[in-house]
C-alpha cells in the first residue's frame, strides 16, 4: 500500500477507539499543557487529537517515511525516527507515554513497555489504546470464518503477534507499574451499510494479497458483501487496552 493509504487504515482505526481515548484520558487525569509522548506515531493518524487536548506531543516511529508524512501532512510537534527499544530520551522526561496498535508489531513487547516507563515521569502513566488478540477473534458466518483464517495467515506472514492482546496486562504488570488495569473495546455495530463493508474490506485486501489469487479475493468479496448486507456478518476481533502509573 502507498503511505497515503496506511494513513487511512490509521484513521480508520483511530476512529474505532476514539471513545476508549476519552475514556482513559479521564482516567489517568490528562490536562492540558502535559507533555506525551506517542511511541509507534506512525503517519500522525493522532497528532491532531493529542494537540486539540493541548498536550505537548512529541512522536517517535521506527519507520522514516512515517515521520516524513507525519510531519509534512500533520501539525508539526517535534518527531524522532527512532527505535521504540532503545528511545533517545532521558529518564522521566514525559507526563505521558502512549502507544495505539503498536506493540503486536515490535520485536520485544516488555522492552518497548519498559522504556516507556523509563521516560515516563513518576506518578505519570503508560498507556495502551488497543492491542487485538486475533486469536480469539469471532467471525460469522462461514465465508467470514474463511476470510479470517486467511487474513491471521497473512498478519502472521507480516510478523504481527496474533495474541498480543492477551499479553497486555502481564507485560504492564513485570514492567513493574503500579495500579495497572486492563480492559476490552466493547463491539459496537449498527445496521450493516456497504459503506462500512467499502471500509474493512479495504484493509482485509490488503491482508489477503499475495495469500490468494485476485480473483479468489474478488469472488470472497461477493459472498462476504451479500452475507453483510443480509445482516447475518458478525466481525469481532477483541481488542485490549492497559495503564499503569510509573
Amino acid at each position: 500500500m502507498k503511505i497515503s493509504d496506511w494513513h487511512d487504515r490509521f484513521i480508520l482505526q483511530s476512529f474505532w477507539t476514539r471513545d476508549l481515548r476519552n475514556f482513559i484520558f479521564g482516567k489517568v487525569g490528562a490536562q492540558p499543557g502535559q507533555s506525551l509522548l506517542d511511541v509507534g506515531v506512525g503517519t500522525g493518524a493522532l497528532l491532531n487529537e493529542y494537540l486539540g487536548r493541548g498536550l505537548h506531543v512529541t512522536g517517535l516511529d521506527i519507520d522514516l517515511e512515517n515521520c516524513q508524512f507525519a510531519h509534512l501532512h500533520q501539525a508539526k510537534p517535534p518527531i524522532f525516527n527512532a527505535d521504540a527499544h532503545r528511545m533517545p530520551f532521558q529518564a522521566h522526561q514525559f507526563d505521558l507515554a502512549v502507544a495505539h496498535y503498536v506493540l503486536l508489531w515490535v520485536h520485544n513487547p516488555s522492552q518497548v513497555v519498559a522504556e516507556m516507563a523509563r521516560v515516563t515521569k513518576p506518578g505519570g502513566y503508560v498507556v495502551a489504546f488497543a492491542e487485538p488478540d486475533y486469536h480469539s477473534r469471532i467471525d460469522y458466518p462461514q465465508i467470514f470464518q474463511d476470510i479470517g483464517k486467511i487474513q491471521n495467515r497473512s498478519l502472521a506472514f507480516q510478523g504481527i503477534d496474533l495474541s498480543m492482546g492477551r499479553k497486555l496486562g502481564h507485560i504492564f504488570r513485570a514492567t513493574g507499574l503500579k495500579d495497572v488495569r486492563l480492559g476490552l473495546l466493547a463491539g459496537q455495530w449498527r445496521y450493516p451499510e456497504k459503506d462500512d463493508f467499502d471500509h474493512e474490506w479495504d484493509i482485509i485486501a490488503f491482508d489477503l494479497g499475495g495469500m490468494v489469487p485476485i480473483d479468489e479475493i474478488i469472488a470472497l468479496r461477493e459472498r462476504a458483501l451479500k452475507s453483510w448486507l443480509d445482516g447475518e456478518a458478525t466481525v469481532f476481533i477483541p481488542t485490549f487496552y492497559a495503564y499503569g502509573m510509573v
